[in-house]
């Protein structure tokens, strides 16, 4: 028995053949297309080295800039820059041509300085707390030297008082200058530390 197969049959078919050959085509193109999509060339540094090196280079500078002598900046300059380049395998051929090469995509270097910027945020936050802790320590321990001299010259102040009434009154006012200038030194100590206080994050 012969099977007859209907015009419409026969479209459907031709369709689907041709639907077929459309996808194969469009997946063909899109594997090669992908495949042959430049990545980053050999001997430049990869991201997430780069990003690590960038990083140190950045907490360099930052402190390079507090040295106001320009010839000392740049000799402290070099070995820092050595240090980095030894700790990461490279050196400074290869770190500038990788600086050129990401300058030139803008992509891949803005994804690696938003993590950087992370980084960097962290690192001064832990800066802050480290500096307000030793300001804290260090104003106790100025509070129990000025309170210390301020019992001595109070002691000394007392030894030296005669037993007449005046006598008196003036040590009880030389006492209670020697507690004002203690109380002011303490303030001016305790204003400092506040002053290193983190700044409250602001809510959203």
């Amino acid at each position: 028995m012969v099977k007859l197969i209907t015009l419409s049959q026969f479209g459907q078919k031709i369709i689907f053949k041709l639907s077929m050959k459309r996808l194969i085509w469009v997946l063909m193109t899109a594997i090669l297309w992908f495949g042959c999509k430049p990545g980053i060339p050999d001997g430049i540094i990869k991201p997430d080295k780069m990003e690590k090196i960038l990083y140190d280079m950045h907490i360099v500078d930052g402190y390079l800039s507090s040295i106001y002598v320009v010839d000392s900046a740049k000799k402290v300059a070099a070995g820092y820059y050595k240090g980095i380049y030894k700790k990461f395998g490279t050196d400074s051929v290869q770190y500038n041509k990788s600086l050129l090469w990401y300058n030139t995509n803008p992509v891949a270097l803005e994804a690696m300085y938003k993590n950087i910027q992370k980084m960097l945020a962290k690192q001064k936050k832990g800066t802050e707390l480290a500096d307000l802790m030793i300001r804290k320590k260090q104003f106790k321990t100025d509070s129990l030297v000025i309170a210390k001299k301020f019992k001595a010259d109070s002691l000394a102040i007392r030894k030296k008082m005669k037993p007449d009434s005046l006598s008196k009154v003036k040590a009880v006012a030389a006492i209670a200058k020697k507690k004002k200038q203690a109380d002011s030194l303490i303030n001016i100590k305790k204003a400092g530390v506040a002053s290193a206080m983190p700044a409250p994050a602001v809510v959203q």
